[in-house]
C-alpha cells in the first residue's frame, strides 16, 4: 500500500519531492523516484507485502519500464508463477514488480490479469508512453491534470498541487454534490482536475491522450436462481477474504456487529487462528448511535481479540479541517468523524484491517432497495388514501436526530412514490437534497453558470433503458458512483490519514460479476435484505446475531448541530460568510439551519455537507494556506466557537 504522484513532461526532482512529501501518511515507511528526460514517478510505501525488497519504483529487467503503485494484488503468487513460465525473471518477491511482467507480457491489457486494489503508473521509455489505471470497483483513487503536452497525476489531489497553479472551482460539481452527494469520475470539485473512474486506463504519449475502460460490470438478462447461486457465492467469498489475509504483516478486522462485518471476521477465523477486531462507539447522551453490544457478542461467539473505542458525547469538530484535508474535496458523510478517530486507534496495532464495504450495495441492504419492493403495492392503493390519508398521517411523525430513523425515511419514501418509474423514485430517494431545496441552496451565480441545474443528468443517464430491469439500473447508478466515489473514497482517505490500509472482500470484482449475475430474490426475498449472504451466513453466525435488525453506522451531528455545536454553525454558516464564499445562497443555508433547528427537518447529512463544502472552499481554494498540513479550524474564515 502507497501513495504515488509524477509527471510527464518536463519533470523536476525537487518538484516531484514535493509532491511526494504531501501524501507521507499513505506510506510512511520509506520513499522512491525515477526520473528520466520526460517523465518523473514517486512513491510513499507502506510496507505490507516483501517488506525488505519491495521498494518502489520498480523496473523489469532491462530497465526501461518502471512502475509505482498504491494498493495490493492479491493475485500476485499465481500470477507471479505464470510469468514466471514465460521466462520472465524476478529480482524481488513483491506483488508490484508482477504489475511490470505483466505489462511486458500482455502489453495494454496487462489490468485484466490483476485481481485486486490498484492506482498503477507504468513508465514506458522505449516508447515513451504513460499508463495510468485504476481499479475495476474504484477502492483506489487516481487523480489527473493536464494535456498531451503535460499531465500531472497522483493518489490524492494535494500531491498534485505543486505542480498545479490557478485552480478553481467546477461550478457544475457543485450542483452535483449538493444532489447527490458525491461526484462520478472524471468530474472533481476543482475545474482543473479531474479522475479516472473505477475500471479505466489513460494512455499519454507526447501530443496524445487516450481513455478506456479495460472492465465493465454486466448485468445479463438470464440470472442464477438461488439454488445454484449460494454455493457459489459461498465460495467466491470465502476465497476473496482468504486473499485479502496476504500479507507480511497482521491483519486485522472492523466489527461493527453488523451482518458484512461480521461474517468477514467469521471467514478470516476459518483461515487465521487469532484475529484482533476493533469497533467504536459513544458513551453518555450519544449512546442511541452506539452498535458496541452487537460487537462485543459477535466478537465473544467467534473467540477474537477484541478492542473497543468509547467516545465521550461531545463532537470532535476540531477535527474537520484534518478530515477534509485528507479528502482534497467536499465530502458529505459526517461518520468521517468516527472512522478517523477508529482508524487512528487500530492503526495503533495493526497495518492492515478488513472492512465491510460494498456488501449494502451488492445484496442489496439498504432500506431504498425495500422501497422499491414496497412501491409495487403502494402505487396499487386508491390515490385519495395515498395523498389524503397517508400523506396527512406521515406529517405527524416527529423528526428524530437522536438516532430514529423511522420518520424521515416514511417522508422520504412518500416524496418520491408519486414518480411513475420506480427507478427514478430510487433517485429521488438517493438524493442528498430534495430538488425544491437543492435549488434555493445554490446561489443565482452558480445557477447561471451551469447547465444541469438539477445535478443529476448524469444519475438518469446510468438509469438507462426504463425496459432493463429496475435493481440492474438502480445497481449501476450505486456500483459506478455511489460506493466507490462515496463508501469507498470515504474508507481510503480515512484509513490511510493514518497509515492504516483497509481490504473490502466485498468488492472483489469476481464476487462482484457473480452476484450481479444472480436473481434478484436472492439478494432481497420479499422484504429480507441480503438474503443469500444471510443464508451463508448462518453456517457461521448464531440466527440472532445474522437476523437483527439493521442498526447502521450514524453519527449525533445532527443533535449537536443543535446544542453545542450551534454557535459555531451560526458564525461559520453565516449568510454573510456563505455570500462571501458565493456558491451557495446564504438565505438558503440559512432557512435550511432554522428547519432544523426549529425541528421540521432532519437537515443533519446536508448541513454538514454545507460546512464540509465551504470549510473545503475557505482551506483549499481562497490561497491562504499552503496546505503542507492542515490548518486549524479557527484559523478558517468564520470560525468561531
Amino acid at each position: 500500500m502507497c501513495g504515488i504522484a509524477g509527471l510527464v513532461g518536463n519533470p523536476d526532482r525537487a518538484l516531484l519531492e514535493r509532491m511526494c512529501d504531501r501524501i507521507i501518511h499513505r506510506g510512511p515507511d520509506e520513499d522512491g523516484f525515477f526520473m528520466d528526460g520526460i517523465a518523473g514517478l514517486s512513491m510513499r510505501r507502506l510496507s505490507i507485502i516483501d517488506l525488505a525488497g519491495g521498494t518502489q519504483p520498480i523496473s523489469n529487467e532491462t530497465g526501461d519500464v518502471h512502475v509505482v503503485f498504491n494498493g495490493e494484488i492479491y493475485n500476485f503468487e499465481s500470477l507471479r508463477a505464470s510469468l514466471q513460465s514465460r521466462g520472465h525473471v524476478f529480482k524481488t518477491n513483491s506483488d508490484t514488480e508482477t504489475i511490470v511482467h505483466a505489462y511486458e507480457e500482455y502489453g495494454l491489457d496487462f489490468p485484466k490479469h490483476l485481481r485486486g486494489m490498484f492506482g498503477i503508473a507504468v513508465w514506458d521509455q522505449k516508447i515513451q508512453q504513460l499508463c495510468l489505471v485504476r481499479d475495476r470497483l474504484g477502492e483506489k483513487p487516481l487523480y489527473i491534470s493536464g494535456d498531451e503536452r503535460r499531465l500531472v497525476f497522483g493518489s490524492e489531489v494535494k500531491a498534485m498541487l505543486p505542480a498545479l497553479s490557478n485552480l478553481s472551482v467546477n461550478r457544475q460539481s457543485v450542483a452535483d454534490f449538493f444532489s447527490q452527494g458525491y461526484l462520478f469520475a472524471p468530474d472533481t470539485a476543482y475545474q482543473q482536475i479531474g479522475k479516472l473512474a473505477p475500471g479505466e486506463m489513460l494512455v499519454w504519449q507526447p501530443g496524445k491522450i487516450t481513455r478506456s475502460r479495460y472492465w465493465d460490470l454486466l448485468y445479463p438478462a438470464d440470472k442464477i436462481p438461488y439454488a445454484e447461486a449460494k454455493p457459489r457465492i459461498a465460495d467466491s467469498l470465502d476465497e476473496a477474504v482468504k486473499l485479502c489475509l496476504k500479507s507480511d504483516v497482521e491483519v486485522g478486522a472492523f466489527l461493527s456487529g453488523g451482518l458484512d462485518s461480521s461474517i468477514l471476521t467469521a471467514l478470516m477465523r476459518k483461515h487465521e487462528a487469532k484475529v484482533k477486531t476493533f469497533t467504536i462507539g459513544y458513551q453518555g447522551e450519544a449512546e442511541g448511535f452506539n452498535e458496541l453490544a452487537y460487537a462485543k457478542v459477535v466478537a465473544d461467539a467467534l473467540g477474537t481479540e477484541h478492542h473497543e473505542l468509547l467516545l465521550d458525547a461531545n463532537s470532535s469538530i476540531d477535527l474537520l479541517p484534518d478530515i477534509l484535508w485528507h479528502y482534497d474535496e467536499p465530502h458529505g458523510e459526517p461518520t468521517s468523524v468516527m472512522v478517523y478517530q477508529l482508524c487512528k486507534f487500530v492503526a495503533g496495532h495493526l497495518k492492515v484491517a478488513v472492512g465491510g464495504t460494498g456488501g449494502d450495495e451488492l445484496f442489496y441492504g439498504y432500506p431504498k432497495h425495500k422501497a422499491i419492493r414496497f412501491l409495487r403495492s403502494y402505487s396499487k392503493l386508491p390515490m385519495f388514501l395515498r395523498k389524503d390519508v397517508l400523506a396527512r398521517m406521515a406529517s405527524f411523525i416527529p423528526v428524530n436526530t437522536k438516532g430514529g430513523r423511522l420518520g424521515k425515511r416514511v417522508k422520504r419514501f412518500l416524496s418520491g412514490a408519486a414518480v411513475d418509474d420506480p427507478a427514478m423514485a430510487y433517485l429521488f430517494w438517493t438524493r442528498l437534497i430534495e430538488p425544491a431545496v437543492h435549488r434555493g441552496l445554490l446561489s443565482d451565480s452558480t445557477i447561471e453558470a451551469i447547465d444541469d441545474v438539477a445535478g443529476e443528468r448524469k444519475l438518469i443517464e446510468l438509469l438507462g433503458d426504463p425496459s432493463e430491469d429496475v435493481f440492474d439500473r438502480v445497481t449501476r447508478v450505486d456500483l459506478t458512483g455511489y460506493l466507490p466515489e462515496y463508501q469507498l473514497t470515504y474508507m481510503d482517505r480515512m484509513s490511510m490519514a493514518h497509515s492504516l490500509e483497509v481490504r473490502s472482500p466485498l468488492v472483489d470484482y469476481r464476487l462482484a460479476e457473480l452476484v450481479a449475475g444472480v436473481e434478484t430474490d436472492a439478494r432481497l426475498h420479499k422484504t429480507t435484505t441480503k438474503y443469500v449472504l444471510k443464508e451463508i451466513a448462518l453456517d457461521y453466525l448464531p440466527a440472532d446475531i445474522v437476523h437483527r435488525k439493521k442498526v447502521g453506522f450514524d453519527s449525533p451531528i445532527g443533535q449537536w448541530f443543535k446544542t453545542e455545536l450551534r454557535p459555531f454553525l451560526d458564525s461559520f454558516l453565516s449568510e454573510a460568510q456563505v455570500n462571501e464564499t458565493g456558491f451557495l445562497s446564504g438565505a438558503g443555508v440559512a432557512n435550511m439551519m432554522s428547519d432544523h433547528y426549529a425541528g421540521k427537518a432532519d437537515y443533519s447529512l446536508q448541513l454538514w455537507s454545507v460546512l464540509a463544502f465551504e470549510a473545503w472552499h475557505r482551506m483549499y481554494m481562497e490561497g491562504r494556506f499552503d496546505l503542507s498540513s492542515p490548518p486549524p479550524l479557527a484559523e478558517l474564515r468564520g470560525a468561531r466557537r
